[in-house]
């Protein structure tokens, strides 16, 4: 019999999350990932590929004799962070049906991951991985601000035109988004009606937190797909006997495994939350955006 809290199951708490997770984690779009529900430990490593910028070739000579073979970068990326979230619910706890588990355990463990994550992303974002960098005000930044950072990644950068994208704080993407109006921007309006920038300047922008996690005055990261790197994979529960849940996000891939298990000494239901991963720097193909 499955596990129970409040009435809940850890399959239904799992599918549950799902949209929270979605959205949470829709910034990971942006960036080239390498997710599978493989199942791996922790510490293993994978590599993941991405095309290299192939040299045309002149066909005059007939397309045989200018055939390639297709470029691959390859990255090996340590599987090293199992990150997660864990609550315990006493036998009292458990009974009390007031006990809302969506707002107590989901909403605040998914912010938990989703933070541990990114904070791990951002620690990349440094002056050692990505020398260029802009100086720009929160109230300042605006649409002439994401034109000049796609002409730094286009003429100093030599950065791909597609695939570009524009991670930023809180701050920094209100303040974007306060300056753009349906007339700059065709169909902006439902965007702003709903509190999202939409592409610009072939930029896909997502908004994020801890941006400052690296103590650089970090305040936003202007790059293409292959400048930060991510794998995942699921988790392996060698010898664990509680009840397991793996859940898929949607679109992206990244398994998140949720475990429930009760322990009879302590009289604690315990639930938890937590994903594999690793991170590495990819090319550089950025610029920073400091506060000052």
């Amino acid at each position: 019999m499955a596990n129970t809290i409040t009435g809940a199951n850890l399959a239904e708490i799992a599918q549950k999350s799902l949209p929270g997770l979605t959205s949470l984690f829709a910034p990971l779009a942006g960036i080239h990932t390498d997710f599978s529900e493989d199942i791996e430990s922790r510490g293993e490593s994978v590599t993941t590929r991405f095309p290299t910028k192939p040299t045309a070739a002149s066909l005059t000579g007939g397309y045989v004799a200018a055939a390639q073979d297709v470029a691959m970068t390859a990255r090996t990326i340590t599987l090293n962070q199992f990150k997660g979230f864990v609550y315990g619910f006493s036998d009292v706890e458990r009974t009390k049906s007031s006990i809302d588990l969506m707002s107590l355990f989901i909403e605040p463990a998914q912010q938990a991951v989703g933070d541990a994550v990114f904070g791990d992303l951002w620690n990349l974002v440094t002056a050692s991985n990505f020398a260029t960098n802009s100086v720009i005000t929160a109230a300042n930044f605006d649409r002439d601000d994401l034109i000049d950072l796609g002409t730094t990644l286009t003429e100093t950068k030599k950065a791909p035109r597609e695939g570009r994208f524009l991670l930023s704080n809180p701050s920094y993407y209100g303040s974007l988004l306060k300056t753009l109006n349906s007339a700059e921007i065709p169909g902006i309006t439902e965007g702003k009606t709903e509190g999202v920038v939409p592409r610009v300047n072939k930029f896909d922008i997502y908004e994020t937190d801890l941006a400052d996690a690296n103590g650089e005055n970090l305040a936003a990261f202007a790059g293409h797909k292959t400048s930060l790197l991510m794998a995942g994979r699921s988790v392996d529960a060698g010898g664990f006997d509680g009840e397991l849940e793996d859940v898929v996000i949607p679109g992206l891939g990244l398994t998140v495994q949720f475990r429930s298990w009760y322990d009879n000494n302590t009289g604690v239901q315990y639930i938890s939350m937590g994903t594999l991963y690793g991170v590495s720097k990819g090319v550089d193909y950025g610029v920073r955006v400091l506060t000052a």
